[in-house]
């Protein structure tokens, strides 16, 4: 498949900058057998333009985008095709001619920048090293130059972010550091893998409108990798769709939008979560295309499906206690969760006599009630305190000061026996089940010990157990007896939540569920909850930066900030009437749901929001200010 783009203005005659044709990738497997990781791809990069690669995980993007550079990890080894850029036959180069055009010619940057950055090496060795080696500069020039491209990537204080270690950085100053990288040297290409997909929405708008700003002033050409159609309606050009390895659609991205063609294509677009278009259940990849479709040659879609969740009755087994459901027990005007004034800071301490040198406020006086069978979404960037909200709040973390009562009970004032009791009612879902598994024990000991340690099942019953629970969680009963590192991001996700809800909890906090799995994944997982909530009437409490996942999930929002909640109301308070100008902040900074709705490039986009925040000086100095009443439904705090 040739793709030829018409870039206007009669400059489709032009050469494109990268043409890709035919291009195969092949890793071997164990057997004999061979993956075709890419099949027969070919697809071109017009002078400055943004075209993306789009797909879910195992589609063939990032193993593509490596090709362009011949770097495709060992065992894999291209077989056949071509990559020509700016003229030149990359695969027929040197290996000293390759590496000029990795970063003189292309350049590229990654997903994880905390895994690119050598974490033993300073900002400025690792930037200045890069100029040098690529241009001979001098130390010296290559220093001063280093301190303008941080400047010029929005950086502030760059002679102080020249010595600081990787480990320093945030997530969006880690990122801004791998841009000043990439571009240093001046490619005239830019591949940038998912480099948005693991930030907030609010730093994702600021790496966004950086790499368009630096695109225009340096005339730069960008291959945008990504799985997030919201990302492809703010920054492409044109737009590659792949699956297993092939592409099945292409064209400029107001076609795509308007007028897919492909049910594949048709099936990504229909599965986001889009504000303002809120509906019961999202729909999945499965739900919108044929099981086995022609997809890619024949391919089958089936390993998309889910394992059906039994009906209520095939997990409803009873307790060894006599618990009731939480509905029962609570009457709807009394709060299952209270939390009163809490406060968790961290300070740091140095020298002899162990002086207190910095206090970072964490959670800061923070207040609300959580009412059984409710669904509350707790909104905010990284480093607001959510997660330490969570966590303190299950007593995963000891508080500094407040309270926290679950059914009147003040959690902090348990023994260690009664914690134990108490511990099956109410469960937290981490952000990265991976990290929550061990990767030692095969998922029916994950699963069935805790049952087995808070008597919820016996020997005799326990795979039964476990089975049912991940039927329940929509996979099937064979994942019994396998490891965490046999199983996909969004199966292992699903694991998780079986973990938790295998203990039949009444409570569950649920530490960015979805964040960085595929949109038809997303949906998957968002259904699930939607699912577990109406079956068993579970109480959640969803912590996310992404507005658009908690309008789908939650009926009641809280936003926060270094550690304050600054806003509450229902949903359709905090979507139809946003108050506090940062709230107003996250839901500006979430991706057009077109392109013809894209965002205006504006000079302070891709400033860091810190620098724009008046109202946060009171807050860093620990001033709490106070939730006033707007109605009866919204509350928002204004000093």
């Amino acid at each position: 498949m040739v793709i030829a783009y018409d870039t206007g203005n009669g400059s489709d005659t032009h050469e494109p900058l990268l043409r890709v044709r035919d291009l195969c990738v092949e890793f071997p497997l164990d057997g004999g057998e061979v993956r075709h990781a890419v099949n027969d791809v070919s697809f071109d990069v017009p002078q400055g333009s943004v075209t993306c690669l789009v797909g879910e995980s195992g589609s063939g993007k990032s193993v593509t985008a490596m090709s362009t550079i011949d770097l495709v990890d060992e065992p894999g080894r291209i077989v056949g095709g071509t990559i020509t850029f700016d003229g030149r036959d990359v695969l027929s180069l040197n290996h000293k001619n390759l590496e000029r055009l990795r970063g003189e010619g292309i350049s590229m940057i990654f997903q994880e920048p905390m895994h690119s950055l050598n974490p033993v090496l300073r900002v400025g060795k690792q930037l200045g090293e890069t100029i040098q080696v690529h241009s001979g500069a001098s130390r010296e020039s290559a220093w001063k130059r280093s301190v303008q491209w941080l400047k010029r990537v929005g950086l502030p204080n760059p002679e102080r972010v020249m010595n600081m270690y990787p480990h320093e950085l945030s997530g969006g100053m880690a990122q801004r550091v791998m841009i000043a990288i990439a571009l240093c040297c001046g490619p005239k290409l830019l591949i940038a893998d998912e480099p948005t997909t693991a930030l907030d929405v609010t730093i994702q708008a600021q790496i966004i409108h950086l790499l368009l700003k630096l695109k225009e002033e340096i005339g730069l050409s960008i291959l945008f990798i990504t799985h997030d159609f919201g990302v492809v309606a703010e920054v492409a050009d044109y737009v590659v769709v792949m699956y297993e390895g092939k592409v099945v659609e292409h064209g400029d991205v107001y076609g795509i939008f308007d007028h897919p063609q492909h049910p594949y294509t048709k099936a990504l677009l229909e599965t986001r979560p889009m504000i303002g278009a809120r509906r019961h259940r999202l729909p999945t990849v499965r739900d919108l295309v044929p099981r086995f479709s022609a997809l890619s040659g024949g391919n089958s879609l089936a390993v998309l499906d889910d394992a059906s969740a039994p009906e209520d009755g095939e997990w409803n087994h009873g307790r060894n206690d006599s618990r009731e459901s939480p509905i029962a027990l609570a009457k709807p005007d009394e709060p299952l969760v209270e939390v009163k004034h809490l406060k968790k800071y961290f300070v740091s301490q140095e020298g002899f006599f162990s002086r207190t040198t910095h206090t970072v406020r964490g959670v800061n006086d923070v207040s609300f009630e959580i009412f059984p069978g409710e669904a509350v979404g707790l909104v905010g960037e990284s480093g607001s305190g959510k997660t330490t909200l969570g966590q303190t709040i299950l007593r995963l973390q000891n508080k500094t000061s407040g309270e926290v009562r679950f059914r009147g009970r003040n959690i902090f004032d348990l023994d260690r026996d009664s914690l134990r009791d108490l511990r099956p009612q109410m469960q937290y879902i981490f952000q990265d089940p991976y990290s929550s598994l061990n990767p030692r024990l095969p998922i029916i000991t994950a699963i069935g010990e805790p049952m087995l340690e808070h008597g919820l099942a016996d020997r005799t019953n326990v795979r039964d157990r476990v089975a049912d629970v991940l039927r329940l969680c929509g996979m099937d009963a064979d994942a019994l007896d396998r490891y965490p590192h046999e199983f996909s991001g969004g199966q292992r996700q699903r694991i998780g939540i079986a973990r938790a809800m295998g203990l039949k909890p009444d409570f569950v906090v649920a530490d960015e569920p979805v964040a960085s799995l595929d949109v038809s994944v997303q949906a998957q997982i968002i259904n699930l909850f939607s699912d577990l909530q109406e079956r068993r009437g579970t109480t959640f409490m969803f912590i996310s930066h992404d507005l658009s996942v908690v309008e789908h999930l939650c009926s009641r929002l809280m936003i926060m900030y270094l550690g304050v909640i600054v806003e509450v109301g229902s949903r359709e308070e905090i979507f139809s009437n946003p108050i506090h100008p940062y709230t107003k902040e996250l839901l500006d900074a979430i991706p057009a749901a077109n392109p013809k709705g894209r965002h205006a490039l504006r000079k302070s986009d891709s400033e860091p929001f810190a620098v724009r925040r008046s109202y946060a000086h009171d807050i860093r100095e620990g001033q709490v200010p106070e939730l006033r009443k707007v109605n009866e439904h919204h509350w928002v705090a204004w000093s």
